[in-house]
Parts: structure tokens; C-alpha cells; sequence
């Protein structure tokens, strides 16, 4: 392997490892989130995090592995924490992540589109009016 990128919780990256059967031999990729690093040194493992069919898989990598080609970091994530292990109890489309652009360098929301049209947005006070409600009950409704 040529030289090992700097992986981090909340990457989206994908790693290329060599699988040995019998005497042939294949590369297979496995893409996922970085859940966290542990170690450091030579012993320094990386667990990565992927939803294949609606289950969750973990495959924990030693990062100075022969047997690993290469790794591609599809996005880099902006998390708050080092051990992203609350990602255990989250569905797929819960799992995204800030991530940095490279250009600006500021972070983004990938979950939020950004506002095309801020005149959509606003609501035109005039057309809401105050509906009678159990007390202590807000209910507006337009017209």
C-alpha cells in the first residue's frame, strides 16, 4: 500500500483489501462510515460501518495491514466526537453527516437543501388568522 491517508470518525471512505482463497486471490471493496480509531503505532485499527440489505456491518481494519490495497475517502464528515457509536441505533437515512467542503472550507448540511427561494419561505402574516381551540392549545389555520 502506498501512503495511508488521514482517516477520521464520521469519513465516508472505501477500502480495498486483498482476500486470499486457496490459490487464487481477489480484491474486494467495503465503503462505510468511520466509527472510530483505536490505538496507535503499528497496533492502530480503524472500525468502519456500512447498512448492506437493511443490516448493519462492522469490519474493525488495522490500519498498517498488508492485506489492505488502498483507501479512498469518498467525503470527510465534521462530528463532533471520536466515538460515533450512537450510529448502532440509527437507520441509514439518519446517518448523514456535516461534511466540509473543500473549496470554502466552511461546513454544510447535507440533510438540508439550501434556500433557493427565501420569498417561499416567508408566510404572509395577514393570511392567518387565530381559530378557537382548547385552551392553552395554539391552532392557526390559512385562509
Amino acid at each position: 500500500m502506498e501512503k495511508i491517508p488521514e482517516i477520521k470518525p464520521g469519513d465516508l471512505i472505501k477500502v480495498y483489501t486483498k482476500i486470499i482463497e486457496g490459490d487464487k486471490s481477489r480484491i474486494a471493496a467495503f465503503q462505510g462510515i468511520v466509527i472510530q480509531t483505536k490505538g496507535s503505532g503499528v497496533s492502530k485499527t480503524f472500525t468502519v460501518r456500512k447498512i448492506s440489505a437493511g443490516v448493519g456491518i462492522e469490519r474493525i481494519f488495522p490500519m498498517h495491514s498488508p492485506l489492505i490495497t488502498k483507501i479512498e475517502i469518498k467525503k470527510k464528515g465534521k462530528v463532533r466526537k471520536a466515538k460515533l457509536s450512537y450510529l448502532r441505533h440509527k437507520q441509514a437515512r439518519k446517518m448523514k453527516m456535516r461534511k466540509t467542503t473543500p473549496d470554502k472550507g466552511s461546513p454544510t448540511d447535507e440533510t438540508t437543501p439550501q434556500a433557493e427561494a427565501p420569498e417561499a419561505e416567508e408566510v404572509n402574516k395577514s393570511e392567518e388568522q387565530q381559530v378557537e381551540g382548547t385552551p392553552g392549545e395554539k391552532t392557526v389555520e390559512k385562509i
